[in-house]
C-alpha cells in the first residue's frame, strides 16, 4: 500500500465496505489522515473511520496467535527460547517444604 505494510483487507462489494488492516498502527494512522475527506472519480466522498474489534471468536483467535508469534519471533531474536525443558531437581530439594530457621541450622551444626 501507499501508505505502510496492509496485514488484511476485506470487501464487501454488496455495502461498498472495505476494512483495512496495516501491520503498524502509525501506517494506518497515516492513511487515515491522507484519505480523510478524498472523493472518489465519481465525486463519492469516502467515509474513513476506525473499525471495532471484530468479535468473532476465530478472527480473535488467530489475532492472539498472531500476537504470540510476534512476541515468540522477538525473543527469539534476542536469543530467549521460551521452549519448556524438563528439569531434575536435586533429591535433597524439596520445594513443598518449609527452609529450615536460622536457630535450626545453628542446631543441626552443632549436633553434628
Amino acid at each position: 500500500s501507499e501508505w505502510g505494510e496492509v496485514e488484511q483487507l476485506r470487501i464487501i462489494p454488496s455495502k461498498a465496505i472495505a476494512f483495512v488492516t496495516f501491520k503498524y498502527r502509525v501506517a494506518a494512522e497515516f492513511a487515515l489522515e491522507a484519505m480523510h475527506c478524498q472523493t472518489l472519480d465519481s465525486d463519492e466522498l469516502l467515509n474513513i473511520r476506525w473499525a471495532y474489534d471484530d468479535r468473532n471468536p476465530a478472527v480473535q483467535a488467530m489475532a492472539e496467535q498472531a500476537l504470540k508469534d510476534t512476541l515468540n519471533e522477538a525473543l527469539q531474536a534476542q536469543g530467549i527460547s521460551l521452549t519448556e525443558t524438563s528439569y531434575h531437581y536435586p533429591e535433597e530439594y524439596h520445594p513443598n517444604q518449609a527452609a529450615p530457621s536460622e536457630a535450626e541450622r545453628r542446631f543441626n551444626a552443632s549436633a553434628g
